[in-house]
């Protein structure tokens, strides 16, 4: 303990208990600030990924018809122009 001016050890003031508690409670709003925030952003992670999903499952499906669409075309050739007189 640090010793006052009349030599005795000075015990904590109530003026350090109440900014401890005070200290604390401006903690604990912080936690939960930090908290919403980590939630707002895993959420906005979580569409982004499903959005990305979304894409490539489209894409792959795209290119699924092109495919499909270019074989029916080889294996059916339109048959040839005839030559008029």
């Amino acid at each position: 303990m640090i010793p006052d001016a009349n030599g005795k050890p000075e015990s904590q003031s109530p003026e350090a208990d109440e900014l401890a508690k005070l200290l604390q409670i401006e903690l604990a709003q912080k936690k939960m600030e930090w908290a919403a925030t980590a939630e707002r952003y895993r959420k906005i992670r979580t569409v982004s990924f499903f959005f990305l999903a979304l894409i490539i499952m489209g894409g792959m499906a795209a290119l699924f018809y092109i495919y499909s669409r270019a074989v029916d075309l080889q294996s059916h050739p339109a048959p040839a122009a005839s030559a008029s007189p």
